[in-house]
């Protein structure tokens, strides 16, 4: 070979080899080894090629040992150091390997082994190489070799020790005098041993290597030669040269081997369990005379050329085994000749370059056998534009004459010249150039230079003769004779994106030989860090813009939130300048002063404004049940909650099935692990579809219309239970399927990792793509990682939603937040959804859009229950720490008896059931407000404390306050608009309980606020509107609270119901009190439809709210007569207060009742027509069963003067009152209760109450409804299940509905 090749650092270079024997994972015949090195001189400044030729080439000459003088001699080569080779040969050899039944010679140190028993003498030598340490790896020495890669069939299997015995990374020791081996005997001798620091480099690449069959040139799968690519370290320079040692073994010392078990010709040997272990133990005690003799078992494992009845046919029978001890663990070893590695220029400072070369030699495919003809290296490569191919090769003059090929005999040339199909063999024209250069888009006489140089080699055309053909003559240069051996054909960078072929004119015999590639040039692929430049500089852009759209929008819309003081933005006086920003500035200012004015009136008028009439609609009737519904019933599955459940699970089996068989056999190396985790996702798909709708309150509102038969087959009843248990499901699902990935990530981690195949030659399954890849880089895809996020999210949010989390009834839950950790983890839902649809496949969009759907319907819902600023008309302690909340109805806000609202205040919103009639005038809620209640227990104390003594503005702190204490607010208006309410000054007073019975009256002292009440609305000053406008803060003693709503409950059907049965367990009773008023105030409107009826007054128009002149009046607020001023309006005749929650949609106009004239008395048919009608468009039921259930006597208290004003009216007698007592109670402390019908001391025989109501109902269908506990649900679900007749007409039958939030 003839010039010496340059390589630059950072450079790609594309090592070729042949194994003969094979090698590779699953290679069928042998287990193997590559171990690729490289030197340079800075390991040996003597590193050389020679000028001499063959075995006359040898380094140190033939004489044994090797000289300085001799060593020094330039015409012989030299790889390894002479000091390297002489301390080698003193070196006792390690006489504890396994040589077989090899005679290994001890006087020639570590120049013996079992390949080499002899040792090294005159004329044997190899260079100055050391037999041991090129037939062992790692080296227990030090060597000047540096490893590249280690490409084995036991990846990851030996990958750890080869990397961490590496001296790239490990010292290795040795004696100061070198004929001894170990420290110990080192130290023994008097001497010192010492460590040479290791290479400091990364440990080298360890890979599995693709399979290559032995004895077809050692190629790899699809014919292609095995091949590393090197990228060359940026730390080497000077002068280099590469080791490949190819170390192979059989199958044979494997303990499961039939060498080593009991045979006809064997014994059984003990070899260990790894044969990588074996050592002396298994030598022959006699080695070197059992060479072709009979053999009776080892040791060793097998001995030379064995004989032996192996097939137990007798002795008659006997066969020979070619085994060549010394070749049973052989190492193999190729060098290349020394090249050069160079700084890379400046002008590819940064770029990828490609080493482009030519392999091969001349000769047919006999004639060079092991090796190959000419290819260009690599043959079909890919890069992107802008990169840079050096192209440089070197041929040789020194071929064996004889040898086939083309040109002048013994040489080795090549040209490159551009093709327009690799199946032609015609070269283009330089015109039409793509490759080098674009010559079809600018031909210019530097590219056509280019174009000659690669396709002549720089030939000196007056050397050469046109005319000569004599294939062997110099002056031929058509067969580029006259060239040298060696072309560097420089950096080329590619720029023409394409496909471009190329071939050599000398070399490509069609039917001898080809040597044709093809380059793909592709374009220029973004970078990650380039992405992430792009992607900031794109959302600063992005930011910037909508700065400025913002800006724009402001200035256009003073009366905007954005050009307030606080959020104007800055720029704005550079863009329109600062007159006309000053301009509208002043308008802004002129807008507000005409809000404040709007408010006024607004306020002024509220107390006259009342909802539209609703128009009189059809009553729903009682939803009848299905009949696949009545079969599930029958078979004891109960209510929807139950059925629901039942079919979710049983989708969730199909889902995972579904899953599981259509993976099967589809993870890596058809682990069962990964249909598993298939099979888990698919069933997550569908349960985190389904987790949403349970919290849609808008929906759930609507479906629980009147007649539905949603509920049969939805939990609408308790939707948060049902929530619950699908983020059961979800958890389970959740430990399977990341379980069963990590599962399947490790055995893809644990096995071989196969070398890369940049060029793609080998075509890798998508398998062994990935085997061998760390636990850690599986973990960065984006399926796996955006998987840990939601993980995490996932975590923090059931945690968080733990019952001691959530109600603070840990210390550290009560430190960090409580309720808020709760309610701020579930805010981050949207971003699990975004991280989910960019985890799963489309299947999960699939099952997405329709909750996508819904999510946005409710949502919609919800802007249309806008959320109304809540007007706090006073706030009242009760016992236990229950506060009774009273506030003025909002514009529009119509809702139903049972619904319930939500409450926001300091960031939070909580749900709480209306405990006033929608016929009344105030809306009213009751709040359990308990220390370990923080947000409750925090509004108790701001309402009843913190605001009235602010209002005061008193220093001292003030007494906490008894129950009794009412707190009235007045509502005021900021100059923003927004509502507040302000606690009103306290004086001092005192309070006297109105219980309905004088025994539970209450008498303590209390400080009574005082109020106003007027019309008017109080206004902040103007001075004081600024900071209020650009602050946060509010007025002394202010409260800012927002209601939502309403939505549907399950007690809001009651009045689908003749006969109901309300079970309210402590405060679970609120909802039932609502229900209790509505009845009431329903039949107030009964008797007045049919007193107007029997007078013939006709029906007025609805200005106002008509205050009821009984005992449904709360005890805080005595009833009031109507103004003169309002009856003079008016006619005597008495009005009709129609509720919205009876009728139906609001009427218009023109379609409200008018006056009727004076008429006859109506015939019998006709009043028994009117009842009808009446009992239709206001359905009250006509029998309730109440039971309250309570834990003492004292429970009660707070709540009863609620509860019997509830009782009292017109609808007295059909409401049964029973109150049942749970806990320990003193007879002598027992009161009477005027509105119990009954009163028990002990827990609810349920069995009997529903067997006494069915008997007392016969042919019914009645409705239980609960609000309390989930075990007295169980149990009334239960007995609501037992006690219903079979689907038939006039059959008892009760359906069950319970409240939880």
């Amino acid at each position: 070979m003839k010039g010496a090749m340059t390589f630059y650092q950072g450079s790609e270079l594309y090592i070729e080899w042949a194994a003969q024997h094979g090698c590779g994972v699953n290679q069928p015949n042998v287990m193997c080894q590559m171990v690729l090195q490289y030197m340079c001189e800075k390991d040996n400044p003597g590193l050389r090629d020679g000028t001499k030729r063959g075995n006359d080439n040898t380094a140190g000459g033939e004489q044994e040992p090797p000289t300085a003088v001799e060593a020094a001699e330039t015409a012989l080569g030299q790889h390894e150091p002479l000091d390297f080779y002489l301390d080698c040969k003193q070196r006792e050899r390690q006489k504890g390997l396994y040589t077989a039944d090899q005679n290994v010679r001890d006087d020639r140190g570590a120049t013996a082994t079992r390949q080499n028993p002899q040792g090294n003498a005159a004329n044997n030598r190899h260079g100055l190489e050391c037999p041991e340490e090129r037939d062992y790896y790692p080296y227990w020495h030090p060597t000047p070799w540096h490893d590249i890669a280690v490409i084995t069939d036991e990846s990851p299997r030996r990958c750890e020790y080869y990397q961490s015995e590496s001296q790239n990374v490990r010292a290795k020791g040795f004696c100061s005098e070198p004929e001894h081996n170990n420290p110990e005997a080192c130290q023994d001798a008097g001497a010192e041993w010492k460590e040479r620091e290791a290479h400091g480099e990364d440990p080298p690449d360890c890979v599995a290597g693709v399979s290559s069959r032995d004895n077809h040139n050692g190629n790899a799968r699809g014919g292609r030669p095995n091949y590393y690519m090197w990228r060359i370290p940026e730390y080497i320079e000077g002068r280099c040269v590469l080791r490949l040692r190819y170390n192979i073994t059989t199958g044979d010392f494997r303990s499961s081997a039939l060498a080593t078990l009991d045979g006809p010709a064997t014994d059984r040997l003990d070899v260990g369990d790894d044969y990588f272990n074996l050592d002396k133990a298994m030598n022959d005690p006699n080695p070197g005379a059992r060479r072709r003799a009979v053999f009776k078992g080892g040791p060793p494992v097998l001995a030379q050329d064995p004989v032996g009845d192996w097939l137990d046919l007798g002795e008659d029978f006997r066969l020979q085994l070619q085994v060549n001890t010394n070749q049973y663990g052989r190492t193999f070893q190729d060098r290349t000749h020394s090249f050069y590695i160079r700084t890379r220029p400046a002008s590819a400072s940064n770029a990828r370059i490609v080493n482009y070369n030519v392999r091969g030699r001349r000769g047919n495919i006999v004639q060079v056998y092991p090796s190959v003809e000419y290819d260009f290296v690599p043959q079909d490569l890919k890069v992107e534009a802008g990169d840079y191919l050096h192209f440089q090769w070197t041929g040789s003059d020194a071929n064996a004459k004889g040898n086939d090929g083309n040109g002048r005999q013994s040489t080795d040339r090549s040209n490159l010249v551009q093709l327009s199909d690799r199946e032609e063999n015609v070269p283009l024209a330089w015109q039409s150039h793509t490759l080098l250069y674009n010559a079809v888009a600018s031909p210019d006489e530097d590219g056509k230079s280019l174009v000659r140089r690669f396709a002549y080699l720089g030939q000196q055309s007056q050397l050469c003769d046109p005319d000569d053909n004599d294939q062997n003559s110099i002056q031929n240069c058509k067969q580029l004779n006259g060239a040298s051996a060696y072309f560097d054909g420089g950096l080329v960078q590619m720029k023409t994106v394409g496909t471009h072929k190329i071939g050599s004119t000398r070399n490509n015999d069609f039917s001898n030989r080809s040597q044709k590639a093809t380059i793909n040039v592709v374009p220029r692929a973004w970078r990650t860090e380039e992405v992430i430049a792009l992607l900031l500089g794109l959302a600063a852009a992005a930011a910037l813009l909508g700065y400025l759209g913002m800006a724009v929008y402001a200035y256009r819309h003073p009366s905007s939130w954005l050009f307030s003081k606080r959020h104007r933005p800055r720029v704005l006086r550079y863009l329109v300048g600062q007159q006309r920003l000053d301009a509208a500035i002043q308008r802004r200012k002129d807008w507000k002063r005409q809000e404040r004015e709007r408010w006024k009136d607004l306020s002024g008028k509220a107390e006259e404004r009342t909802p539209d009439e609703k128009d009189m609609a059809d009553p729903a009737r009682t939803s009848k049940r299905t009949m696949c519904y009545a079969c599930l019933v029958s078979l004891g599955l109960g209510e929807g909650q139950r059925v629901f459940m039942l079919i979710l699970t049983l989708l969730n089996v199909i889902c995972f099935a579904a899953g599981f068989s259509l993976h099967t056999g589809l993870g890596f190396q058809e682990s069962v692990a990964y249909p598993l985790a298939k099979g888990a996702g698919f069933a997550l798909d569908m349960d985190l579809a389904i987790l949403l709708l349970p919290t849609l309150k808008s929906l759930q509102t609507a479906l629980r219309g009147k007649g539905g038969r949603a509920r049969e087959w939805m939990p609408l009843d308790d939707p948060i239970s049902f929530h619950i248990a699908v983020a059961v499901l979800i958890a389970i699902n959740s430990v399977i399927h990341v379980g069963a990935h990590f599962v399947h990530m490790n055995l893809i981690a644990g096995s071989p990792t196969f070398q890369s195949d940049p060029l793609e030659a080998w075509h890798l399954t998508s398998q062994e793509q990935i085997s061998g890849t760390s636990v850690d880089s599986l973990l960065l895809t984006r399926s796996n990682f955006t998987g840990l996020l939601i993980t995490a999210l996932m975590l923090v949010i059931y945690v968080m939603a733990l019952p001691s989390v959530r109600r603070a009834t840990c210390c550290l839950a009560r430190r960090c937040g409580g309720f808020r950790l709760f309610q701020r983890a579930h805010s981050v839902w949207p971003a699990v959804y975004l991280l989910l649809l960019a985890h799963s496949t489309p299947r999960f969009w699939i099952w997405m859009f329709f909750p996508a759907l819904f999510v946005a319907v409710d949502r919609m819902l919800l802007t249309q229950r806008q959320r109304y600023p809540a007007v706090l008309v006073s706030a009242r302690l009760l016992l236990f720490d229950v506060i009774h909340l009273t506030f003025e109805i909002p514009e529009n806000f119509n809702y139903q008896a049972g619904q319930y609202i939500m409450l926001h205040w300091k960031g939070e919103w909580h749900p709480f059931t209306l405990t006033s009639a929608p016929e009344e005038k105030h809306l009213t809620v009751h709040i359990r407000a308990s220390s370990t209640l923080d947000w409750c227990s925090a509004l108790r104390r701001h309402l009843m404390l913190e605001a009235p003594q602010a209002a005061e503005s008193s220093e001292g702190s003030r007494a906490e306050p008894n129950p009794g204490t009412t707190v009235d607010y007045e509502k005021i208006v900021l100059p923003s608009g927004k509502v507040c309410c302000k606690a009103l000054p306290v004086s001092d007073g005192s309070f006297k309980g109105t219980g309905s019975s004088s025994k539970v009256a209450l008498d303590v002292s209390v400080r009574q606020v005082t109020r106003e009440r007027t019309k008017s609305v109080n206004t902040v000053k103007t001075e004081d509107s600024v900071a209020l406008m650009e602050g946060a803060n509010l007025p002394p003693g202010t409260v800012e609270l927002q209601l939502q709503g309403p939505f549907g409950a399950p007690a809001q059907r009651v009045w689908e119901f003749k006969t109901v049965m309300v079970v309210g367990a402590g405060i679970g009773v609120t909802p039932f009190v609502s229900i209790l008023r509505s009845v009431q105030m329903r039949k107030q409107q009964q008797l007045l439809l049919k007193a107007s009826r029997d007078t013939e007054a006709p029906l007025l128009d609805r200005h106002a709210r008509h205050d009821a002149a009984h005992a449904m009046v709360p005890p805080e607020e005595p009833a009031k007569k109507k103004k003169a001023s309002a009856s003079a309006k008016k006619p005597s005749a008495p009005g009709v207060d129609l509720s919205p929650s009876v009728l139906g949609r609001a009427a218009e106009p023109s379609e409200r009742p008018k006056r009727a004239a004076p008429s006859k008395a109506a015939p019998a048919e006709d009043q028994a027509m009117v009842e009808r009608l009446v009992k239709e468009v206001i359905p009250v039921p006509s029998r309730i069963h109440f039971y309250w259930i309570v834990r003492n006597q004292q429970e009660l208290d707070w709540f009863y003067d609620l509860l019997a004003t509830a009782v009292e009216g017109p609808a007295k007698e059909l409401v049964e009152v029973n109150l049942f007592t749970t806990g320990e109670v003193e007879l002598a402390a027992v009161k009477e209760l005027k509105c119990v019908h009954h009163q028990y001391f002990g827990r609810p025989n349920w069995g009997r109450i529903f067997k006494g109501c069915k008997a007392q109902h016969v042919g019914d269908h009645i409705g239980v409804f609960l609000c309390g506990s989930p075990v007295i649900g169980e149990e009334l679900a239960r007995q609501s299940t037992k006690h219903s007749d079979p689907e038939q007409p006039s059959q008892t039958r009760f359906s069950f509905f319970k409240e939880h939030f």
